[in-house]
């Protein structure tokens, strides 16, 4: 998966694979989620698979990334906080937006999230 998520820097600013591949390190270092560096993907967990596929978007230049039906893309997911607790470490220089159904209002209820309907 390092190579997966270094792959965004190498192709979109030409950086050296070893620099790249530290950055992607250092982003899976910081929520405790570097053990999935050589995993394929078939290896991973619907929650490692978001957290590999956030931080190739962190990974872009864009400052908003929106995230839509967490609860779609993960399996099993019954508590928000761990995820959004994770992408405030990952993210706090860009704005995210998440987008759900309003069914799944009870799941945010006590969170960060600020919820408009």
């Amino acid at each position: 998966m390092l190579e997966n998520i270094a792959l965004i820097k190498e192709v979109h600013e030409h950086l050296a694979t070893p620099k790249a591949q530290d950055i992607a390190r250092e982003m899976l270092q910081k929520i405790s989620q570097e053990h999935i560096a050589l995993y394929r993907v078939s290896a991973c967990s619907a929650t490692e698979i978001f957290y590999i596929q956030f931080i190739r978007a962190l990974m872009m230049k864009e400052e908003h990334i929106m995230i839509v039906t967490p609860f779609s893309l993960i399996d099993n997911l019954r508590n928000i906080n761990v995820i959004i607790e994770n992408i405030k470490i990952l993210a706090h220089k860009k704005h995210i937006l998440i987008v759900d159904m309003l069914s799944n209002e009870i799941h945010y209820k006590g969170t960060a999230c600020n919820t408009v309907k």
